[in-house]
């Protein structure tokens, strides 16, 4: 049976904006856009085109529940911050009869590494999740399922707001080790045809972690590909990788919030090669690579 309804949860963040149009512009479905009773943020889209269903703050499985009864899909693309609320929003899915749900496991890594786990504790509570989702999975008598898709760093976000450790306003990078590392990294609207590709091949993609990219690239790829899209050479400085993942590692566990974004780009560096994966299905999925200089060319000329 297809999948016609979805709720998206999270559709006014970084991905949640990218995820609602490709389900839009996609033509397949009814989309529904779920919201705390408090929230102001509105998505950026005609008002007739979605939904908005709003629950109480409390944010309980009863309420939710209510709110997905007649969804087939649910997509969380909220911040895993608070656990919890991603495991009610789970119960409540499986309660409710919704059929597939895709969780908050999108970006950098895949949590099944025990070293990306025991960097950032992030990626021990997507394998919470995860596991919940399983359980519901097992007890449902195949009514419920789930697919989380792993895309390794958000490309054009990551690049334009200098996550990736390369500044684009003063020409500078920062590269770990020699920069040599090859790893797999997607743009928001792949991550978004992924997303409307699972929902449309729900047999084939049920239960299961799928790895996806944009392309698979090394930092000075990346460094490459903006000097000749810039057309002048930037300033490199060479950082030691496990000086660099030990300084952010004691950072982090004092607190240092910025110190947990760089470990978890380093950790995107370090763990993020897909090719070559038996769960890396881009055939699958009916993706393709894109174009590095292309898709940079996109991010410098919309600064």
């Amino acid at each position: 049976m297809s999948i016609r309804t979805v709720t998206l949860v999270g559709a006014t963040g970084n991905l949640g904006g990218p995820l609602l149009s490709a389900l839009l512009s996609s033509g397949h479905f009814t989309v529904s856009v779920l919201q705390r009773q408090s929230s102001s943020s509105t998505p950026s889209t005609p008002s007739q085109q979605v939904r908005i269903i709003r629950v109480p703050d409390a944010w309980d499985v009863p309420s939710l529940t209510s709110a997905l009864k007649g969804q087939d899909a649910v997509i969380a693309a909220y911040p895993l911050k608070d656990v919890d609320s991603h495991l009610r929003l789970a119960d409540a899915a499986a309660a409710a009869g919704v059929r597939r749900f895709i969780p908050a496991d999108f970006g950098s890594v895949d949590a099944r590494s025990a070293y990306a786990r025991q960097m950032v504790q992030l990626f021990e509570k997507k394998v919470v999740v995860r596991e919940r989702l399983e359980k519901l999975a097992a007890e449902s008598g195949g009514k419920f399922s789930w697919t989380s898709l792993v895309a390794g760093h958000f490309f054009d976000w990551g690049l334009r707001e200098g996550f990736l450790h390369f500044d684009l306003k003063n020409h500078k990078a920062e590269i770990l080790g020699d920069g040599t590392r090859r790893s797999s990294n997607s743009t928001l609207a792949q991550v978004g045809r992924a997303v409307v590709q699972v929902l449309l091949k729900p047999e084939e993609t049920r239960n299961r972690v799928l790895l996806i990219q944009s392309f698979c690239v090394s930092q000075l790829d990346i460094l490459r590909s903006l000097e000749r899209v810039m057309g002048q050479k930037w300033e490199v400085e060479y950082v030691d990788l496990d000086e660099f993942v030990r300084e952010k590692k004691s950072m982090a566990d004092g607190g240092d919030k910025q110190a947990v974004e760089d470990l978890v780009f380093a950790l995107g560096v370090v763990e993020g090669n897909w090719e070559g994966h038996e769960d890396f299905r881009m055939r699958l999925l009916g993706l393709e690579d894109e174009e590095l200089d292309q898709v940079v060319r996109e991010v410098v000329e919309g600064m």
